[in-house]
């Protein structure tokens, strides 16, 4: 299994759109805890924009939902 870090490292190496979407997601969802209400409720509503870009085919947009999606399951393992 690959870890979290390390495909952020692979990204990082990528330089492409994906990429680049993926590393904002993870970041996106890292800082996600430290947010105020307001600022939770704008990235829940950038999340969904950005879903809804992706399921149109924006490789940025599903870099980003990928990223949400590794950096959630990466928490979710840690805590079991």
């Amino acid at each position: 299994m690959t870890t979290l870090q390390e495909k952020l490292a692979f990204n990082k190496k990528r330089g492409t759109q994906f990429s680049a979407g993926y590393i904002l997601g993870v970041r996106t969802y890292q800082k996600y805890p430290l947010k105020d209400r307001k600022g939770k409720q704008a990235a829940k509503k950038a999340i969904d924009e950005f879903s809804k870009m992706a399921r149109n085919g924006d490789e940025f947009a599903k870099g980003i939902m990928c990223g949400i999606r590794d950096a959630a399951n990466e928490r979710k393992a840690k805590k079991n």
